[in-house]
């Protein structure tokens, strides 16, 4: 089993003392920050960060991350009027995966998936062509020809939404 990693993702207005306050943050709830990039947006004044982390102490053996961090990470958000997410890096969120006529870039994801180097776990292929059916079969994985054209284009989103929530994709 691996050992619990999570993903923080934020958005704000750009101001003073946001990397200081995560950063607080996440060590006063023992939070070890293995990665952390940011950005400024000069252009329109927003921040925006990606932190990296792993549990540690007490959190780290057997109390929920999600139950300690989410909660009380609120304050800081709310602080910063951040929009913010936190992320189980160790899940292997459920993927519905579109693409269009060539399969260079679909053949990358599932040979990257099988080899252990994509965290996913693709549920389906979903394409306006049929021409990459053959791969997504010699995956094991099902495909979904949905041909597109202005006359049907509504039609065709409303059966991908259908297909969505079918396959539980995220």
């Amino acid at each position: 089993m691996s050992s619990p990693r999570f993903v923080l993702t934020l958005s704000c207005a750009d101001r003073p003392g946001i990397v200081g306050a995560v950063g607080t943050f996440l060590a006063d709830h023992d939070c070890n920050i293995l990665e952390s990039h940011q950005f400024g947006d000069v252009d329109t004044g927003r921040f925006f960060m990606r932190v990296v982390f792993d549990p540690v102490g007490a959190i780290a053996s057997g109390e929920s991350v999600r139950a300690r961090v989410e909660p009380a990470f609120a304050a800081v958000a709310d602080r910063f009027a951040m929009t913010w997410a936190l992320h189980d890096a160790n899940a292997r969120p459920r993927v519905l995966i579109l693409v269009s006529k060539l399969d260079h870039c679909l053949n990358d994801l599932l040979y990257r998936h099988k080899v252990g180097a994509l965290r996913m776990e693709p549920v389906a292929i979903a394409s306006n062509h049929p021409d990459t059916s053959r791969l997504a079969a010699s995956y094991d994985i099902p495909f979904h020809h949905l041909p597109v054209s202005a006359a049907n284009k509504v039609v065709q989103e409303e059966r991908l939404a259908a297909l969505i929530d079918r396959t539980g994709a995220e």
